[in-house]
């Protein structure tokens, strides 16, 4: 119902009009009783501060039944006028037209009845009997009985306290600021009040609290911050968790998530389970809007990483193991454990999984989307921070919390963007598919176990689970040839035992003309002026010797012979060690594939090396 429609439905039902409540205004309008021209009704219209619409609120005066029709769906506190016997009425979030009209009626029949609290007299109502056209006799309504009233000496504290509530604000905002505002006044205060009076309310506030219940909220919040923990009405336990929330009574975010997880061990652990539901998921907001660091995030959102697991596996394959992802469809599948095929040869079929679901996840590479399609699809859920909570919101840049791999937290203006996965339909079916066609393919790849019929998939599937296959065999190929290793520790044994078998062989002439050889070459190394310097570029013995012979230019071929040593991989050592100092190769190989200095950097080692 919006205000036209209200204008209309008053003018139809009671012949009254609302009137402007200053002559020419547009923003406030009321009704007044024929009676006595008191208001009864008050229509206001309060513009949006961010933009240039507004909200009608009707205000209506309902006398001591106005706090019964403030706790049900769609009233709340007047707007304008400040008086328990009022409620309020936001016109664009209340859907029901009925309850609007029963509580104008209410008020109108009120202000009719000279605001007397016996509106119902006179007014019968009439219970038809079974199978008869006879009608009961007519009963009034029982009056209902006055509100008790507290009359206990208000503290100053709180007299300001309830002064503070800004009425004009608009109420989509006013009650979380309204709470805010209040709150941080009374962040210190502290009672010692005897009584205790009780309290119901959804989604509580300050303001929903007459005297009495708010020094009995204060006394009890003074015993819980000095750690005296006693039960009390939900509803005031609402209101601390709260304050919290919003940092009212609290250095800082850490003392506030401190100061939450002591009273959830301390109080709603022992005396009010039910909370804890709705306080695990608040710890949850608490930990990322204020930003408390990853432990905090890793420990309260332990659950959904566990749940999220599996998916990070599946999605991101590459980052586990082959077995890990076996496991994962083990647990997602029935054909993993009952194919004998696959459970007679579960390495091979493990490390061709992983092949082939890697491959398979190539959208680009084979044109199909098969994760988002047929495994786990996107999804954003959307709510408010503090959901059901009361929390004001203050300017906060819009940020991004990543829970783990397949799960994040966007927040902007006072809402969770919740970007997380969730299995598609039938799931389950198109794994055992996939697997299917997999065990199908090896089967009939590596010969193993007789074939079997295939089932229907998509064709881009079947050429990415080949490609799979073909990339293992590839792998197992390379490791049968890094498998081949010589160990070079060994070929000097082997030296020494080809040795002792050639002597064996040798005749007296040819082990004495193979002595006047040795002796020859030893003749020639000693001819060969090796130079002992501190810096030797790191050649070693054998480098050194070669590189002294081709500047001298003495015959090596001996040398390198008996020393079962390769000539090109000695000049490539010597080349790679003087690099640094020399700036370019100094060994080079003449057509008759033979070592020599290149001829413009002869001076240049000569004066390293001889003219030291």
């Amino acid at each position: 119902m919006d205000s036209n429609q209200l204008f209309k439905y008053v003018y139809a039902k009671y012949g009254l009009k609302f009137e402007p409540i200053v002559s020419g205004s547009t923003d406030t309008y009321v009704l007044m009783s024929p009676l006595d021209s008191s208001y009864f009704a008050m229509l206001s219209r309060i513009k949006d501060k961010g933009n240039d619409n507004s909200d009608a609120v009707l205000d209506l005066k309902c006398g001591e039944f106005a706090s019964t029709i403030r706790d049900l769906p769609g009233f709340m506190d007047p707007v304008r006028i400040t008086s328990e016997n009022w409620v309020g009425i936001a016109l664009k979030h209340n859907y029901n037209d009925q309850a609007i009209k029963k509580a104008l009626d209410y008020a109108f029949k009120l202000a009719m009845n000279d605001q007397g609290t016996n509106v119902t007299k006179s007014q019968y109502f009439y219970i038809p009997g079974e199978k008869t056209e006879e009608k009961y006799q007519a009963q009034p309504i029982k009056q209902r009985l006055p509100r008790r009233q507290v009359n206990d000496e208000i503290p100053d504290k709180i007299r300001q306290m309830r002064e503070l509530y800004d009425y004009s604000i608009l109420p989509s905002t006013g009650r979380q600021k309204n709470f805010y505002i209040q709150g941080q006044f009374m962040a210190d205060y502290e009672d010692k009040y005897k009584k205790y009076f009780s309290f119901k309310r959804f989604s509580p506030t300050y303001h929903d609290m007459n005297v009495g219940q708010l020094r009995s909220y204060f006394t009890w919040r003074t015993k819980i911050r000095k750690g005296e923990y006693h039960r009390a009405s939900t509803s005031y336990v609402y209101v601390y968790l709260y304050e919290l929330f919003n940092n009212i009574g609290v250095e800082d975010p850490q003392a506030g998530y401190e100061r939450l997880i002591d009273f959830e061990k301390n109080y709603v652990d022992e005396f009010d389970l039910g909370i804890k539901t709705y306080l695990d998921d608040w710890l949850k907001d608490y930990v990322l809007y204020y930003e408390l660091g990853k432990e905090k995030i890793a420990e309260h959102f332990a659950q959904e990483i566990e749940q999220d697991h599996d998916s990070e596996i599946l999605h991101y394959p590459q980052k586990y193991t082959a077995e890990e992802l076996a496991e994962v469809f083990a647990k997602k599948t029935t054909y993993w454990k009952s194919s004998k095929v696959i459970v007679k040869n579960k390495p091979v079929f493990t490390q061709i999984l992983k092949c082939v679901w890697q491959e398979l996840l190539d959208a680009k590479k084979y044109g199909i989307a098969y994760y988002s399609s047929f495994v786990d699809k996107p999804k954003v859920v959307e709510r408010p921070v503090f959901k059901s909570g009361v929390f004001y919101r203050k300017a906060k840049k819009p940020m991004t919390v990543k829970i783990d791999d397949v799960r994040e937290y966007h927040y902007q203006k006072g809402w969770w963007h919740i970007h997380l996965e969730e299995a598609v339909p039938r799931q389950r079916t198109n794994l055992n598919t996939f697997l299917h066609e997999v065990d199908r393919l090896v089967r009939e790849k590596l010969k193993l176990g007789r074939a079997i019929k295939p089932r229907f998939i998509d064709q881009a599937v079947l050429r990415a689970i080949e490609a799979g296959i073909a990339v293992y065999q590839k792998q197992k190929e390379k490791a049968k040839i890094d498998q081949i290793k010589i160990d070079f520790s060994d070929l000097d044994k082997i030296r020494a035992n080809a040795s002792v078998t050639r002597d064996s062989l040798l005749t007296d002439e040819e082990k004495q003309l193979e002595q006047e050889e040795q002796e020859q070459v030893k003749k020639q190394e000693q001819k060969v002026e090796v130079p002992v310097s501190e810096d030797d570029y790191g050649l070693d013995q054998d480098e050194m010797f070669l590189l002294m012979t081709l500047l001298q230019e003495k015959p090596w071929q001996d040398y390198v012979q008996k020393h079962h040593l390769m000539v090109s991989i000695l000049a490539d050592n010597i080349n790679e060690k003087l690099f640094d100092e020399i700036g370019d190769s100094v060994i080079e190989f003449n057509e008759q594939d033979q070592p020599q200095i290149i001829e413009d950097y002869q001076e240049d080692l000569k004066e390293l090396f001889l003219k030291g």
